[in-house]
């Protein structure tokens, strides 16, 4: 049985609402987990923020951050990272969508990939 369901304005706008949500939530967990992942230091050192700052652009230049083995460049999309997202924003508890609707989570769409790493950089 499929649904068909008209777009109207206020359905829009409500998904957009959620969109940018998710989005954001996405965002303010993948600067913490980013950081302990790849080894930022917290600090407000000199010496401190430019090796963030030389490993951020390391890490951005060739999209490095994308790999399993981000200095050799292999496995892609294979990083840990994506698992750690995946369970901290998704799988978290029984509640989180990843539970719930489990059967779009498998495989893995393209696009939670791309949203993911899009978050990174």
């Amino acid at each position: 049985a499929e649904l068909t369901i008209q777009l109207t304005p206020s359905l829009v706008k409500m998904m957009t609402r959620r969109t940018s949500q998710v989005r954001r939530e996405l965002k303010t967990k993948m600067r913490v987990l980013t950081a302990s992942f790849f080894g930022f230091r917290a600090s407000r050192s000199i010496p401190a923020i430019k090796q963030n700052r030389d490993l951020a652009e390391s890490l951005k230049e060739g999209s490095h951050f994308v790999f399993k083995d981000w200095e050799m460049k292999r496995g892609i999309y294979k990083t840990g990272l994506i698992q750690e997202v995946m369970n901290d924003m998704w799988f978290a508890n029984r509640s989180d969508e990843g539970i719930v609707y489990a059967k779009y989570f498998d495989p893995l769409p393209v696009q939670t990939i791309a949203l993911i790493l899009t978050a990174v950089s």
